[in-house]
């Protein structure tokens, strides 16, 4: 009697563990069919004012890891500049959760890049100039967030990153009434918030959709 017990219990345990792990797998599968991998989406902070951004999940690695590309652009004129910031970044995410939301940190390489060119530029010689040039500040940088799930997300990142970012550039002038009459002028780059010679700092606030 005992024996036969003991083979029911036996055979027992093999069905009940394989109903349990059947169960998670389907739920598993559910959770995995209803994760929105795509989003598109805006930003406001440091170092920029606004950025549109774009995040995919990716289908392996149990939905852990993030591509996402961000870009900027502003433009402006004044005191004789015409000037145009623009900002590109890409990385990825590595979220915690294995459903693609929730906490997640990032590490991502960024460039700000500044074009402008002057007009009625003082010149040595007494008379003025034009010129202009082009400047990249490229970073590499880290983060951490946290972002909602649904149709419509909110996320919120901090981080820091390290690189070259200048305080000056230097231009050729060029003499308005004489073209072979130039010389090497130095202005400074507009203030930008959140950063220094070598470090910036990275503080946004975010909303978008998911599908």
């Amino acid at each position: 009697m005992k024996i036969k017990k003991l083979i029911i219990l036996l055979m027992t345990f093999p069905i009940v563990g394989f109903s349990q792990f059947y169960k998670e797998k389907k739920s598993d599968i559910i959770e995995d069919n209803s994760l929105k991998r795509f989003s598109v989406g805006v930003k406001f902070g440091l170092p920029y004012m606004a950025v549109l951004g774009a995040q995919y999940t990716l289908p392996f690695f149990n939905n852990h890891f993030a591509p996402y590309f961000d870009y900027s652009q502003y433009s402006y004129e004044k005191n004789n500049e015409d000037a145009q910031f623009r900002f590109s970044e890409f990385g990825i995410s590595y979220f915690f959760n294995q459903i693609g939301k929730g906490l997640y940190a990032g590490l991502s390489y960024s460039n700000l890049s500044y074009n402008v060119k002057f007009t009625n530029v003082i010149l040595e010689n007494g008379s003025k100039g034009y010129g202009g040039e082009k400047i990249d500040m490229r970073t590499t940088n880290l983060r951490i967030g946290l972002k909602t799930g649904g149709t419509f997300y909110f996320r919120i990142e901090m981080g820091y990153g390290l690189g070259d970012i200048p305080k000056k550039l230097s231009f050729k002038a060029i003499d308005n009434f004489d073209p072979k009459y130039s010389q090497i002028v130095t202005k400074e780059i507009p203030k930008i918030s959140g950063t220094s010679e070598r470090e910036m700092l990275i503080g946004n606030i975010g909303v978008g959709i998911s599908f």
